[in-house]
């Protein structure tokens, strides 16, 4: 396949790694810009000396050369360019979010449905091994039921500068520039880091959720007018409760992604390691792996599933059904209430009187 890159930013620079490692699978062949600066030293970092570049998305869809596109733009971009992919008839990878609003996901849902074109959101973290291992034995019924489930993505952010950076973090403007703007940025720290936590908590519950209660505030990056910690409860269909621990305020220790409380055990799951336990053993399982680029098995499996039919792990709707929650979370943060969600993904959420 015949790959573009839309943003040769940072993230851009991840996906492009990624690429690489798929080879000859997928091969960029273009990259799309609006720094030419940027363009050509994302392209200078690629084997092929012929990769061209381009001004912007449309130009480089109708050069019509490419078979897919990887949006890795700012948030307030990437309802555009998914339209304008998917009327161009390419398969679409998306970086998160797939967009920041729900009449926005609406219209790109329909649009995806009318063009008949493949669209992936890049939710890179579901092919963490610990992540992987976790779902598995949660499928096969060895824990039992989940109770509670626990997504975890915090950090103390310490990098949020909006000056200029060296050219192979995107060069000029900085990356944390534009999050410091919330028309671009379209939320705060849920919204981008807690994007990651959320459709965690969702893969590894695996139902329907159908309300949501949080709190959120800014603790430590004074930049944001808006929230740089989230926390959350969200009650699925089962009765089951997840929690999301979002921040850019504080590490928690140990550094776990998720938790799983069960009826006949529980376990625990970070970057490097899966700790399982059935209730009443003495001791508990633990399975080690190597840290893993997980952008590059994000993008072996787009391949599967545009190039073999392989089923999507980040559908159109699972994304929008991470942004239904996301909206949740704020609307529910505002007014300070419970806020039930409706099956559509797309349709906003209500106050439970």
């Amino acid at each position: 396949m015949r790959i573009g890159i839309v943003g040769a930013g940072w993230m851009g620079h991840e996906h492009t790694t990624a690429w690489r490692n798929n080879a000859p699978r997928g091969t960029v062949v273009a990259v799309a810009d609006a720094s030419s600066e940027r363009a050509r030293h994302l392209a200078g970092t690629l084997p092929d000396a012929d990769v061209r570049t381009f001004a912007d998305l449309p130009a480089m869809l109708s050069d019509g050369e490419i078979d897919a596109v990887d949006i890795c733009l700012p948030h307030h971009l990437h309802t555009q360019a998914i339209l304008q992919a998917a009327r161009a008839g390419v398969a679409i990878l998306c970086e998160k979010p797939v967009c920041t609003t729900l009449d926005d996901a609406a219209t790109i849902g329909a649009t995806l449905a009318e063009t008949g074109v493949t669209f992936m959101a890049a939710h890179n973290q579901l092919f963490q091994p610990s992540l992987v291992e976790a779902k598995r034995l949660l499928a096969s019924g060895a824990l039992g039921r989940p109770f509670v489930i626990r997504s975890i993505e915090a950090v103390q952010n310490r990098g949020f500068v909006t000056g200029k950076v060296p050219i192979d973090l995107g060069g000029g403007e900085s990356p944390w520039a534009w999050r410091a703007d919330k028309a671009k940025m379209g939320g705060g720290e849920v919204l981008d880091t807690g994007w990651h936590a959320t459709y965690r908590l969702l893969a590894l519950a695996d139902e329907r959720p159908i309300e949501v209660v949080a709190m959120t505030d800014r603790f430590h990056v004074k930049q944001l007018d808006v929230e740089d910690t989230g926390v959350v409860m969200v009650r699925f269909a089962s009765g089951a409760i997840g929690e999301i621990l979002t921040s850019w305020a504080f590490a928690p220790v140990g550094g776990w992604h998720f938790e799983v409380g069960a009826q006949h055990g529980s376990l625990a799951g970070s970057r490097t390691r899966l700790v399982h336990q059935l209730h009443g053993w003495t001791e508990a399982v633990e399975i080690a792996n190597e840290p893993a680029h997980t952008f590059t098995d994000e993008v072996a499996h787009f391949l599967d599933v545009v190039q073999r039919g392989a089923p999507s792990q980040a559908t159109f709707a699972d994304a929008a059904r991470v942004l239904q929650v996301t909206m949740a979370i704020y609307a529910s943060a505002e007014q300070k209430r419970i806020i039930a969600l409706p099956e559509d993904p797309v349709v906003p959420g209500e106050p439970v009187a």
